[in-house]
C-alpha cells in the first residue's frame, strides 16, 4: 500500500470510528476523493483495507458502506480489554512508583483535554482524546505486547463508544481522572483495580443501551 493509500486508510478510520460515518453511511467514491484531497486509487485500496478489518463493507453493484457496530462481539470485547487495562495501568503506577512522575503528567494533560472537549460537541475528537487515554496508559506501561492488543480491541469499543459520548463522556472523564490518581499512588493493585471498574462500568453502559 502506497503513502497516499495508507494516509486515507487511517483518516477514513478515524472518521468511522469517530462516528463522523456513522454505521449504514453510503461511502463514494467521488465523496472521499473531495474529503481527502486524493484520487480515486488511495481510495479504493483504503475501502478494501477498512472492509478486511469489518468497518467497511463492499458489496457488488451497491458499492460501500460503513459496517454496523458489532454488538454482539462487545461483551467478549471488553472481557480482554479488562485484563489487559488492569495489567498496563499496573504498571503505570510501578514507575510512577520508581520515581517516574512524567507518567501522571502526561495522562493528566489528556484528561484536562477530554474534559474541554465536552463543550466542543465534537463526538470525533472525544472519541480520540478517550482512545488516547487508553492507548497513552498502554504506551507508558512499557509492554509493547499488551499496547498491540489493547489498539485492536479498542479500535472496536471506540467505535461504539463515539454513538453514546454525549451520555457518557462526563462520567467517562472522571473516571479517567480516578484512575490516574489511582496511578499517582504508585500501588499497582489499587491501579489496576480503578481502571478495572472504569472498564466495567463502561461495559455495563453499552449494555443498557
Amino acid at each position: 500500500m502506497g503513502s497516499s493509500a495508507e494516509r486515507v486508510t487511517e483518516e477514513l478510520r478515524r472518521d468511522v470510528l469517530g462516528g463522523f460515518f456513522p454505521p449504514g453511511t453510503r461511502l463514494t467514491e467521488t465523496a472521499l476523493v473531495d474529503r481527502y484531497g486524493t484520487s480515486r486509487v488511495p481510495v479504493r485500496e483504503a475501502l478494501r483495507a477498512l472492509a478486511g478489518e469489518g468497518f467497511v463493507e463492499l458489496r457488488p453493484n451497491a458499492g460501500a458502506r460503513v459496517a454496523q457496530v458489532p454488538v454482539d462481539d462487545l461483551t467478549d470485547l471488553y472481557s480482554v480489554r479488562c485484563v489487559v487495562e488492569e495489567i498496563t495501568a499496573g504498571r503505570c503506577a510501578r514507575r510512577v512508583a520508581a520515581g517516574e512522575t512524567a507518567v501522571v503528567e502526561e495522562l493528566t494533560e489528556i484528561v484536562e483535554a477530554g474534559f474541554a472537549s465536552l463543550d466542543s460537541d465534537d463526538p470525533v475528537l472525544g472519541a480520540e482524546l478517550n482512545s488516547r487515554f487508553h492507548g497513552t496508559v498502554a504506551r507508558l506501561s512499557g509492554s509493547r505486547s499488551m499496547t498491540l492488543v489493547l489498539r485492536r480491541v479498542s479500535e472496536q469499543i471506540q467505535w461504539a463508544y463515539a454513538t453514546t459520548v454525549p451520555q457518557q463522556g462526563h462520567r467517562a472523564w472522571t473516571e479517567h481522572r480516578r484512575v490516574v490518581a489511582a496511578i499517582a499512588t504508585g500501588d499497582e493493585a489499587k491501579a489496576g483495580l480503578a481502571m478495572v471498574r472504569h472498564v466495567e462500568t463502561s461495559r455495563r453502559g453499552f449494555a443498557r443501551r
